[in-house]
């Protein structure tokens, strides 16, 4: 069990059976409000209070601020360089033996005294008392005993092979600016600025909430006649909390498990209320499609506002936000593949404003490698004149200038000339086919749609 008390699906073995059998129908969510895939995210992000990330900085070491969102400017605690320093290995001289001479002229050095008249002098290292100018090793010859020296080549004014001291920070100066993610980089900036830890964004926790009287952990094992412990005909294995935990983690926050709920309104409503008490955004597995048993949008409708039910793309046209008191709750298609990328569109710039990030997904253009593969729904648009069968889903209405979009993946790749090229890759979300995939496009898909032609310049988004 975890540790919001969340395992309830064994006291709930037969839940959905005291859903009434008058509530149990095939419920129309045409009326909800169904938005784009942007207009549902800049609804979210403008619904959330002003509290809402940012909140809770802490402060942690350096060797464990990798991948951390860095929450507080950090200064510099003394000017970068300390003194005079030399830039490179060199020797240091005094500006005043070159500087009655005439330019490029070499002073006569055979009296010369180490520690006097001249020293050695490393890179980074601040220059020897009394020295004001270095003249790299390259363009000098010292003795074998290294108490006398020749110079090849004369410096061209006081200071030269030099950095002044607080020539690259002054005390007080911004040495990182927050927000932003801290690399091994920036690391080693922040220590070179004399601090051994960093104030950083707490990481947000996601709580998620896998939903379905049908599903079973992977580690149940499958008999056809299933009794006991044993899962059996028509069980499906969960395989969202594997997603979520990794896409959560790798975005940088804690991942927060509840056990599978059964599809019945009270035990719903019990785990999104455990989950708005442990955790900062709350992930709730399907049930906002229109099944008989698909409870999520009502009991959020109870409980919250409901930002948006449906969005304008497939897969994952069963998107939805609500918020319950202060808490975002991000609903994601029921399938692991289709769950994948609408972690991506609707849970990372929540995660991200939280984090006081850019919660705007990376496009970069590319040129069209192939033609885009015609799924179901462009030949259903060519093919409107059809009647549909019973097992075929109507094209998804729109209204005029509305537009709906489906979601094709791509491999980014750069061609011999140095261009990026995106080429199509077959198959929907999960299968084999997109495994390759590390880019996405929004096609439209409605009737009146223009598909782009090989050779266009697209804008596609990069996959997190």
């Amino acid at each position: 069990m975890d540790a919001g008390g969340m395992g309830q699906a064994a006291e709930h073995d037969c839940a959905a059976n005291t859903t009434s059998i008058l509530e149990k129908k095939m419920r129309d969510h045409s009326l909800h409000v169904e938005l784009s895939r942007q207009e549902a995210v800049a609804e979210m992000i403008d619904a959330l209070s002003a509290s809402f990330g940012n909140i809770r900085p802490e402060r942690v070491t350096l060797e464990n601020a990798y991948g951390r969102v860095l929450s507080q400017d950090v200064t510099c605690k003394s000017d970068i360089p300390s003194a005079l320093t030399c830039a490179l290995d060199s020797i240091a001289v005094k500006w005043d033996d070159f500087a009655n001479l005439e330019p490029g002229t070499i002073p006569d050095t055979s009296s010369w005294v180490r520690g006097v008249d001249w020293e050695f002098a490393n890179t980074g290292v601040a220059m020897p008392e009394g020295f004001d100018t270095a003249i790299v090793i390259e363009h000098v010859e010292v003795s074998d005993d290294e108490e006398r020296v020749s110079i090849l080549a004369a410096p061209s004014s006081r200071f030269a092979g030099t950095r002044a001291a607080g020539s690259k920070m002054r005390a007080g100066d911004v040495a990182v600016a927050a927000p932003c993610v801290i690399t091994p980089d920036i690391a080693a900036r922040i220590a070179s600025a004399g601090h051994s830890s960093a104030e950083v964004i707490a990481r947000p926790r996601v709580a998620f909430i896998p939903t379905g009287n049908e599903l079973v952990p992977p580690n149940v094992p499958f008999s056809k006649h299933a009794s006991g412990k044993f899962a059996g005909k028509g069980k499906v294995y969960e395989s969202n909390s594997v997603v979520v935990r990794g896409k959560v983690e790798q975005w940088g926050g804690v991942y927060v498990p509840f056990d599978i709920v059964p599809d019945d309104r009270d035990a719903i409503q019990t785990a999104i209320e455990r989950a708005c008490a442990v955790a900062d955004i709350v992930v709730l597995n399907a049930g906002s499609s229109k099944g008989s048993d698909d409870w999520s949008v009502e009991v959020l409708e109870e409980m919250g506002r409901i930002i948006c039910h449906q969005t304008n793309h497939g897969p994952g046209h069963h998107s939805s936000y609500a918020i319950v008191g202060d808490t975002p709750i991000v609903g994601i298609s029921g399938p692991s593949a289709g769950a994948s990328f609408t972690l991506n569109f609707y849970l990372l710039p929540i995660m991200r404003k939280f984090l006081g990030l850019n919660p705007d997904p990376t496009l970069i253009p590319a040129r069209l490698g192939a033609e885009f593969p015609k799924g179901k729904m462009h030949k259903r648009a060519e093919e409107n004149s059809r009647s549909l069968s019973g097992e075929e889903r109507p094209p998804e209405a729109t209204q005029p200038g509305e537009e709906f979009f489906s979601v094709k993946f791509l491999r980014l790749e750069v061609d011999s000339s140095g261009q990026l090229v995106a080429t199509p890759l077959p198959g929907r979300p999960g299968s084999p086919e997109t495994y390759g995939a590390n880019a996405l496009y929004m096609l439209p898909a409605g009737a009146s749609a223009t598909m782009p032609s090989p050779g266009d310049i697209i804008m596609v988004e990069l996959i997190a």
